[in-house]
């Protein structure tokens, strides 16, 4: 990914919270510009498409027509996402015939053996080993747990959320908490959510709250920028399908199917993406179940049954990759 496209992302993104005392929020840079108006579709049948990741314009349009919120309170958000590694080459996509499942993967006999990260082979990740679930929030990919406990001891309330791309293409975990209760004085908050944040290997620490957005990297990422005063577009989140650009909107259709290699690629990218969305933002249409295609669609796979988040062993970035999850495990 290029660096301006990296630095962009810290700008564009999608900062989609549960609050103590305030709720669901969604929360975005507010550039000024007019949202696109939709074009109306002339009336008739049409068929739902299958589910992929919306225009831009439509979620910022979507997101322009909710009634702005005002946050009373300053929040300092730590991102909470663990190493990862590329999807190596030699992986082969095999699918479930049935419908039932979405594709697995499957290493294919030439492929090489995985290599862990610097930050895994330093705790002991060994060189070709089968990947093991880690043994604790603090080492696996899904830091929630552990950058959540970390604000807590400090004296803060937590909520949790998502760093979301601006068209629902990538979802980061995210874990928020309020200024005031963290530190006696803005600067000493921020300090605290800093050092949680290095002792955790996260890149940056966001404050959002009626003076804006900045962004304070910690300097494990070159790529972070700093940004100061960014105006922030603040909406209510209402319940519905994290993956879908507008509100009110019925039950997703995954792509592809258990075909042909290119539709159990398709396939299997899509159950990624929703594993990760609903795992981490919840789903206020699907509740996370398996759902029939509706009565006037053609038979389509089944929506894979919700995963616990931290099973998850594929995850799309912002850098707009998918990747396989680092073999990171504490040396025993």
């Amino acid at each position: 990914m290029h660096l301006d496209d990296h630095a962009a992302s810290w700008r564009d993104q999608l900062i989609e919270l549960s609050l103590p005392g305030v709720g669901a929020v969604t929360a975005r840079v507010d550039d000024g510009s007019p949202a696109v108006e939709a074009s109306e579709d002339e009336p008739g049948f049409r068929r739902r498409e299958p589910t992929v990741p919306p225009a831009r314009e439509t979620v910022r349009r979507t997101l322009a027509a909710r009634p702005p919120l005002e946050l009373e309170h300053t929040w300092l958000v730590v991102p909470a996402l663990g190493p990862v590694l590329p999807v190596e080459e030699g992986v082969r996509l095999v699918g479930d015939l049935s419908g039932l499942r979405p594709p697995v993967e499957v290493r294919g006999e030439s492929a090489l053996p995985a290599r862990p990260s610097r930050e895994g082979a330093e705790v002991g990740a060994p060189i070709g080993a089968p990947r093991r679930r880690p043994l604790s929030p603090r080492w696996g990919w899904f830091r929630v747990p552990a950058v959540a406990a970390a604000l807590r001891a400090r004296g803060g309330i937590v909520g949790r959320g998502a760093l979301v791309g601006p068209r629902r293409e990538w979802f980061e975990p995210a874990v928020a908490t309020r200024e005031d209760l963290l530190g006696a004085h803005p600067d000493q908050a921020l300090e605290s959510a800093l050092a949680v944040a290095r002792e955790l290997g996260q890149v940056a620490v966001l404050r959002i709250g009626p003076d804006g957005l900045d962004v304070h990297p910690t300097g494990a990422d070159p790529r972070v920028p700093v940004l100061e005063g960014l105006p922030l577009q603040v909406t209510a989140r209402p319940a519905q399908c994290p993956l879908q650009g507008e509100d009110g909107c019925g039950p997703c259709r995954p792509v592809g199917g258990p075909w042909i290699r290119a539709s159990q690629e398709a396939q299997l990218d899509w159950e990624a993406r929703r594993a990760q969305a609903v795992g981490m933002l919840g789903c206020g249409v699907c509740f996370g179940e398996a759902l029939p295609p509706e009565p006037d669609q053609p038979q389509v796979p089944r929506l894979a049954e919700a995963t616990p988040v931290t099973h998850l062993g594929r995850l799309h970035l912002r850098g707009g990759g998918s990747v396989q999850i680092d073999p990171l495990i504490r040396p025993r």
